[in-house]
């Protein structure tokens, strides 16, 4: 790969964030076995398979693809969202 320091390139920072972290894991779907995300997409009346090679996040027996994972808030792009919540939004220090 060549690298060009004098030209500064402009990237968009594509990292997400687990907004609750505790018991959600991000995997990776390595077969062409039929798995559904556990939402529809606005609009759709149907649940959308899990692709081989796409990465999901699950809780329990709970798949999310990444856009419906956003969508419904388990996953942000925001990187400071532990700072933006609400105190009754966090949990106590044990």
């Amino acid at each position: 790969m060549n690298r060009d320091d004098s030209a500064p390139e402009v990237r968009n920072d594509a990292r997400l964030y687990a907004a609750s972290p505790e018991g959600w894991a991000a995997h990776i779907k390595q077969s062409w076995d039929k798995e559904y995300c556990f939402s529809k997409h606005p609009g759709e009346d149907y649940f959308h398979l899990l692709m081989s090679g796409e990465i999901f996040v699950q809780h329990g027996d709970e798949k999310y693809c990444l856009t419906c994972a956003v969508r419904h808030g388990i996953l942000t792009t925001d990187r400071l969202n532990w700072q933006h919540r609400t105190n009754s939004d966090r949990k106590p220090l044990v």
